[in-house]
């Protein structure tokens, strides 16, 4: 057998990765159950089901990311993020189990892990949200998306860190800075109202943000994965990354109907 790790699109929002098992045997077997081993990571990335696996046959089991393990750093018994070795635990249905290595050819686990650690950081610090509704503006072919800053669920860690890449220093209160936002395939700035840079997101305060359909294609709606994830571009104290605020169902729904009212689709804005 062998395993490799990736992730398809439509499993950035949930976290959702996907273990690819080849059986490269000449006999066919059962699989009852995977499970990624990877230090970066606590236990718990499961697949279980039953899947038959003829001889040459490859299928994507998937699997949700478990949490990032960011609160200590490396040491030279604990690889650090990008020399990790995954490994994928297999069972089949006889009860027999193989640990097999895993290859990561796209670097997903090295991409979700960093990510992780930067947004734990981040919510240490604020909670970040958007409003579940749309503010009208002007212009038909535009409106506001309201990103909220909150009191974050669980104190600063010291160093502002969950240690780690994010370094640790003597405690202390850092703030997160949003240095810019990103388009994504379903909405744009819009250029008569720029989006806000440079703003310091403390607990209480609120960003505007107007926008515009990236394009008019109807197959955007209709195959959208992550058009409504917004890249927020963050500075939390000496690190930087990117958290993507994701759309609440009832948001969703009102960025898709108004997408289809400005490009023309239907005869009323929602």
């Amino acid at each position: 057998m062998t395993v490799a790790v990736d992730q398809f699109r439509d499993g950035y929002a949930s976290g959702t990765i996907v273990l690819q098992v080849t059986n490269t045997s000449v006999s066919g077997f059962t699989l009852v159950r995977a499970e990624l081993s990877d230090p970066r990571f606590a236990d718990g990335a499961v697949w279980t089901g039953s899947t038959r696996f003829e001889p040459g046959q490859t299928t994507s089991l998937p699997a949700v990311a478990a949490s990032p393990r960011c609160a200590a750093p490396s040491t030279d018994d604990t690889p650090a993020a990008e020399d990790a070795a995954p490994s994928v635990r297999l069972r089949l249905a006889d009860g027999t189990e193989r640990l097999v290595r895993a290859t990561d050819p796209h670097a997903v686990l090295g991409r979700i892990h960093t990510q992780g650690c930067f947004e734990a950081t981040v919510a240490s610090l604020v909670a970040l949200r958007l409003d579940d509704t749309l503010e009208p503006s002007a212009e038909a072919e535009t409106t506001v998306l309201t990103l909220r800053a909150g009191p974050p669920s669980a104190p600063a860690t010291a160093g502002l860190s969950t240690g780690g890449p994010w370094g640790a220093g003597a405690p202390r209160r850092a703030s997160v800075t949003l240095t810019s936002v990103e388009g994504t395939t379903l909405l744009a700035e819009d250029p008569a109202q720029p989006w806000p840079r440079g703003v310091v997101l403390a607990p209480g305060s609120t960003v505007k943000l107007s926008v515009r359909p990236a394009r008019c294609d109807p197959h955007v709606v209709a195959e959208d994965k992550v058009g409504t994830l917004i890249p927020l571009r963050l500075e939390a104290g000496d690190s930087s990354g990117v958290v993507k605020a994701e759309a609440s169902p009832a948001l969703r729904a009102a960025l898709y109907g108004f997408v289809g009212s400005a490009c023309g689709w239907t005869g009323q804005r929602p």
